[in-house]
């Protein structure tokens, strides 16, 4: 970086926003999946702006705002588990893992359920469809989904200093897709640090065939794995992966996402019209499986359009596991990491992704994923096989500028100290998440389910001990009252049939 572009930047860096949307399984004391309803205590799942349901009735989901201030986004995702963990049926715990606990057959899962509003029908039936296409279980993975977006100051600043001649939303557009490209080549190093699922309960492969090694009665694992989740044997669609999206700019994506919504699948024709929304490859915009995705915020706007119109604003890095050993999940130090991170793809050369290189990528990450603590792993990259260790260093030590940056602009030593301790981890494999929780297990001889419900226990308790103001209290008790009243008023004002909601909920307007 040069000194020039670090002195224009520096100064921008505390407009960076950030948000959390963090799923988890509610469960039963014993670890199994909770067959309770959503607590109406929790509000209306429709339409409650921080706590929803994502696939199934029992999967929580926990979004923070976007914050410029980030210990107000940790105290903001603390006060939701909080909140939470008070409202919860007795005896119930929020499932600390991103596998999920133990799993009932396939029937038994429910759904999420939404109401009998259109909105909420519409929800439900884009739900049975994936669980049509892909079953229940692979949708009973959690995760954390990290919002992540530049200030308009950095990239007026950049604009300016590169002397581009592109109007400045449609440079940021460009931006961010450089951006996503980086993250799509460098984004195995996110499972490999952070990975936190090389193990998982027996329940989970019903059905399945697999490569896994037992580990006792109830579980298992492969020995060098670190994210199950973000592996094949995870949450992965093969019907999408032959239609490889072009991110090149912001109409090459639109145009192949386009693509996909309106072209009918062979694999799905064979449900009907109750089953799924409609027979085409992607459902819905959501349905795209990927690592990391371009945001807009407009509520009113289906996503295609309103990034047709408005540009990107944000992007959505989808690969960060829950770690288990971690009451939120993850921790400041990881979220001052992954901002490094996502600033030095935004900054990196950032060439054009080839279908030669996507493939590579794809078969990068299933190495990391399933064996990437195996001693002397070697990836492939468009420059021949390299050892991951080499790779590592290589991508962390071009990160030092950005984190000097980053301790200049926020004057402090955090992002520096952040990537320094994640650098031991190439050193020392036995310091990541997923090494932590196979010696775990090997030490106390027990398994995944057995682990990750002692953890989870003792989170319930951090949760329930946090400190709360009684005005953050009264907040989330008026957000109880007032999604209840929304999802009322939605049953109620129904002037379209929903067939005729559904066309035009569903219809492709975006002209790019």
């Amino acid at each position: 970086m040069t000194k020039k572009r670090e002195k224009v930047l520096v100064g921008t860096l505390g407009g960076i926003r950030r948000g959390i949307e963090k799923e988890t399984i509610r469960t039963t004391p014993k670890g199994a999946l909770a067959k309770t309803l959503h607590p109406r205590t929790l509000g209306s799942a429709l339409t409650h702006p921080f706590i929803t349901t994502d696939f199934a009735e029992a999967q929580l989901e926990l979004i923070t705002p976007a914050y410029t201030n980030k210990n107000q986004m940790f105290d903001c995702l603390s006060s939701l588990h909080h909140f939470v963990a008070g409202a919860l049926p007795k005896n119930e715990l929020l499932w600390a893992g991103s596998l999920p606990p133990v799993l009932p057959a396939d029937r038994d899962i429910t759904s999420a359920q939404y109401g009998s509003s259109h909105s909420a029908r519409m929800k439900m039936r884009y739900r049975q469809g994936l669980a049509n296409r892909y079953g229940k279980r692979m949708q009973t993975i959690s995760g954390i989904h990290y919002n992540f977006s530049l200030p308009g100051a950095f990239w007026q600043a950049m604009h300016a200093h590169e002397k581009s001649e592109r109007s400045l939303a449609d440079y940021v557009s460009e931006k961010y897709f450089h951006l996503i490209r980086n993250v799509m080549r460098h984004g195995w190093v996110i499972p490999f640090l952070f990975g936190a699922s090389p193990a998982l309960d027996k329940s989970y492969l019903e059905g399945r065939e697999h490569q896994l090694e037992p580990m006792g009665d109830h579980s298992f694992y492969l020995p060098w794995a670190t994210s199950l989740r973000l592996s094949s044997l995870g949450y992965t669609n093969s019907e999408q992966s032959k239609y490889p999206i072009n991110y090149d700019d912001k109409m090459a994506y639109l145009k192949g996402v386009s693509a996909l919504l309106a072209m009918p699948s062979e694999k799905y024709r064979h449900l009907n019209d109750n089953q799924q929304l409609n027979t085409a490859i992607l459902q819905l915009e959501n349905e795209l499986y990927g690592s990391v995705r371009p945001k807009v915020v407009n509520a009113e706007l289906r996503p295609l359009e309103a990034m047709c119109r408005h540009g990107v604003e944000y992007v959505e890095l989808r690969t960060v596991d829950n770690n288990p050993y971690l009451p939120l999940g993850l921790s400041e130090a990881q979220s001052d990491f992954l901002e490094l991170f996502l600033t030095h793809c935004a900054l990196a050369p950032s060439p054009s992704l080839t279908r030669e290189e996507q493939l590579m990528i794809q078969q990068r990450v299933e190495l990391v994923t399933t064996m990437g603590r195996k001693p002397d792993l070697l990836l492939p990259t468009v420059d021949g096989d390299v050892s991951l260790v080499e790779l590592g260093e290589a991508l962390l030590g071009a990160m030092d500028d950005v984190a000097a940056l980053f301790d200049s602009g926020f004057n402090t030593q955090a992002y520096s100290l952040s990537l320094s301790l994640e650098k031991q981890k190439l050193s020392d494999m036995s310091l990541t998440p997923s090494a932590m929780m196979l010696a775990d297990m090997t030490a106390n001889d027990i398994g995944y389910r057995e682990l990750v419900q002692r953890l989870s226990e003792g989170h319930m308790l951090t949760h329930s001990a946090y400190p709360v103001s009684a005005e953050t209290v009264g907040q989330l008790n008026d957000l109880v009252t007032t999604s209840l009243n929304q999802q009322a008023e939605l049953e109620h004002v129904q002037e379209l049939s929903f067939s005729t909601f559904l066309t035009k909920k569903t219809a492709i307007t975006c002209d790019c």
